[in-house]
């Protein structure tokens, strides 16, 4: 019961077990701050949103929720047709057959 708090933040390894791995390098933190400062953000505009239009505010959020239902059991009806991994390429060329329009969705799902 004794223990200090050296062993319990013991970094090097000193202590007879292994040391601590960085696990949360620059590239990811700056990816995880970007993200968090682009989610702060999209809150804050709801906020803006619901001060200026007031008790509609859920109405977009209902809208938002029936439209990514129906894209979803899109993708449910096309994932049985077609079982191949391609996603929104692969249902884009079976629909219209032409290689440019399928590049062009392809690099847009790439590009999202």
């Amino acid at each position: 019961m004794g223990t200090t708090s050296d062993e319990v933040f013991d970094t090097t390894g000193k202590g007879g077990g292994p040391g601590l791995k960085r696990g949360l390098g620059p590239r990811l933190l700056l990816l995880f701050i970007v993200g968090d400062i682009l989610g702060a953000g999209v809150y804050a505009v709801t906020g803006t949103m619901a001060g200026t239009v007031g008790g509609l505010v859920w109405l977009p959020f209902l809208l938002a929720f029936v439209v990514a239902t129906l894209a979803a059991f899109s993708y449910l009806e096309l994932v049985t047709q077609y079982p191949q991994a391609a996603g929104a390429a692969l249902y884009t060329h079976k629909a219209f057959g032409i290689h440019f329009l399928t590049f062009l969705v392809a690099f847009a799902v790439v590009c999202s």
